[in-house]
């Protein structure tokens, strides 16, 4: 098992390259913030069903399974990790624009697939470089990743504020141009160290899969993907039914976003008095609490007082999970590790959960789809609770 390499003399990369870590996760994770939260509210403007929602938000994480081992797997074998990220994020942001003018179901299927199969690899590729780069810099995983929640909120609360169901070509605009000309060329920047010995995907996945606890730890980020698809995927539709605007929409994103920011920040203290499986389980049974909670809601304030929650379980859990898996990857496959993790919660879980929202969207409504949610999420930590994780020591 590889471990998490100390700064050393020689080896310590000049800290004034962290700037272009900051600064793709604020750009990366803004063009996000412009299209996802009003993503599915476009959507419905077009005409679309719940189910046709639903079965276009299935689709893409199906892609993203097999395009993040996909990618991550040829940046570690050739060692081309920045000609990767900026390859993706450039097909990504190139393939937004057609959404402009393409209209009808069967198009946009077409389109959001091959638009996510450049973009899904990105942030596994990215948190692969930078836990090399914290590594030998003894930086903080979390100060750098703080900048993507900095960047989500701006630009979801404040589309949020100007956007109306009229006028949503702004999200595209924004995401195809900040993708396609800020993430490119800051990917080409971004610090990578190369590996020369020789990697050998097959007897590393093997590796990987064989470690205690391994098994059990993508079992639950493929729940954990279905649960937050089912909550994210339709919460926006939620606020709209219970009389809400698309301000409030964004609002949601934002409240939920703006609350990873201060627990980021302090990550490297939280990692290191908690264990991952601590953290994991909080967050896992968190979000299960606050989804139970959202069920209740008779109108967007219960939901809008409470959301802000998600975003600090949300920051916690994740760190321990790209912790647990740069712990985990063998030597030289860093990327390809992180890759699974995204392909686990982003790619299956996500198109599960993008299903069940959908079918009980359409047949049931929102409360039902949020008590689904917190189902899911408490089986995932009941899953993970059978795992042998990785303890604090192997820090």
């Amino acid at each position: 098992m590889s471990t998490l390499s100390r700064p050393v003399a020689g080896q310590r990369a000049p800290s004034s390259r962290l700037w272009v870590a900051k600064l793709y996760y604020l750009i990366f994770f803004a063009a996000i913030g412009a299209l996802a939260p009003f993503f599915n509210v476009y959507l419905g403007s077009q005409g679309l069903s719940g189910s046709q929602i639903g079965l276009l938000g299935s689709i893409p994480p199906i892609i993203a399974l097999l395009a993040n081992p996909f990618w991550g797997a040829i940046a570690d074998r050739w060692q081309l990790h920045q000609q990767v990220l900026a390859l993706c994020t450039l097909g990504a942001g190139l393939l937004t624009f057609p959404f402009l003018w393409v209209t009808g179901f069967w198009p946009l299927l077409l389109l959001v697939v091959t638009m996510v199969f450049f973009r899904a690899p990105a942030p596994s590729l990215v948190d692969s470089a930078v836990m090399d780069m914290v590594g030998r810099t003894g930086a903080s995983y979390g100060r750098q990743r703080l900048f993507g929640s900095i960047g989500f909120v701006t630009f979801s609360f404040g589309l949020g504020q100007m956007l109306t169901t009229a006028n949503l070509d702004a999200i595209f605009w924004l995401h195809g141009l900040l993708l396609a000309i800020g993430c490119t060329l800051l990917g080409l920047m971004l610090p990578v160290e190369r590996i020369h010995e020789r990697v050998n995907p097959v007897t590393g996945l093997k590796r990987l899969w064989q470690q205690p606890g391994y098994p059990h730890f993508l079992v639950m980020n493929v729940l954990m993907g279905a649960g937050a698809a089912t909550f994210f995927g339709f919460i926006g539709l939620h606020v709209l039914a219970l009389g809400g605007t698309e301000a409030q929409v964004g609002m949601v994103y934002a409240l939920n976003a703006v609350t990873e920011i201060p627990v980021m920040f302090v990550g490297a203290a939280l990692l290191a008095r908690f264990s991952s499986a601590r953290l994991i389980q909080v967050g896992l049974i968190g979000f299960a609490a606050v989804y139970i909670v959202m069920a209740q809601a008779t109108s967007p304030t219960l939901i809008l007082l409470v959301v802000p929650a998600l975003g600090a379980l949300y920051a916690a859990y994740w760190m321990a999970v790209v912790s647990y898996a740069a712990l985990s990857a063998p030597t030289g496959m860093r990327a390809t590790g992180q890759a699974i993790v995204g392909a686990a919660q982003g790619g299956l879980g996500w198109a599960m959960g993008s299903v069940i929202g959908g079918l009980l969207w359409e047949g049931f409504g929102g409360s039902v789809v949020l008590w689904a949610a917190a189902a899911i999420m408490l089986a995932a930590a009941l899953v993970y609770s059978q795992a042998n994780p990785l303890s604090r020591s192997t820090r």
